[in-house]
């Protein structure tokens, strides 16, 4: 089984807060032995914020368009 395999099955047998932990540790130490810098980490992360922040407006947004559908519909 390839490596994706076996991250996939440990994922779904684990409560999602600690997968969290394990994924958010081991990115970090791969960045790190990948050369990466501290602050690089730091802008690595605000990007991944930024990110889920934007498909947060974008879900937001469209939910806000589907209820004033559904109020001139109905």
């Amino acid at each position: 089984m390839s490596k994706r395999g076996n991250l996939d099955i440990v994922l779904k047998n684990m409560d999602t807060p600690r997968a969290t932990k394990i994924l958010a540790r081991s990115l970090y130490k791969e960045l790190v032995r990948n050369g990466f810098s501290n602050k690089d980490i730091i802008n690595f992360s605000k990007e991944m914020i930024d990110n889920v922040a934007l498909e947060m407006r974008k879900d937001a947004t469209s939910e806000d368009i589907r209820a004033r559908d559904r109020l001139l519909i109905g």
